[in-house]
């Protein structure tokens, strides 16, 4: 064990791969966790999509990609969205923000990443939640108000 990992990292997130199945047509529950997904209620701050990435790879190509390895880069994007047009804001501020206004799916049952069996999705990460830039947005614009 490294020593900084003793220490809380205010400005580090964890992320979770979503896909765009939160209901299943003809099962009780969705599939918005990744099956290859990272997750739990202490080690996984909140959701991004990760799932179906249509991105660009070597020789000028695109392919559809999937991993948390697609899905970080879309938090560090909204991250850097929100630092560019709200400087005034932390990096704190900023994480504190997409966390808070994550869409919430507490409640919902989901598959449990890896296995065939539902769980609640708040279960699956601190937030219980997948990432939404449009209403960080407008908190960000609420907070940078108050500034």
């Amino acid at each position: 064990m490294y020593e900084f990992q003793n220490k809380k990292l205010d400005h580090y997130l964890t992320i979770g791969a979503s896909t765009r199945f939160a209901t299943v047509k003809g099962q009780a529950y969705g599939d918005l966790a990744a099956s290859f997904s990272n997750y739990g209620q202490k080690g996984v701050d909140v959701f991004a999509p990760g799932f179906e990435i249509y991105n660009s790879v070597p020789q000028s190509e695109y392919m559809e990609l999937q991993g948390t390895s697609m899905a970080a880069p879309m938090v560090t994007g909204a991250a850097a969205l929100l630092r560019s047009y709200f400087p005034k804001l932390s990096m704190k501020e900023i994480k504190d923000i997409l966390l808070t206004t994550a869409t919430s799916y507490k409640g919902s049952q989901q598959t449990k990443p890896g296995e065939d069996t539902p769980i609640d999705f708040g279960t699956l990460s601190v937030t219980g939640g997948v990432i939404n830039l449009p209403a960080a947005v407008k908190a960000a614009i609420a907070l940078e108000a108050t500034k």
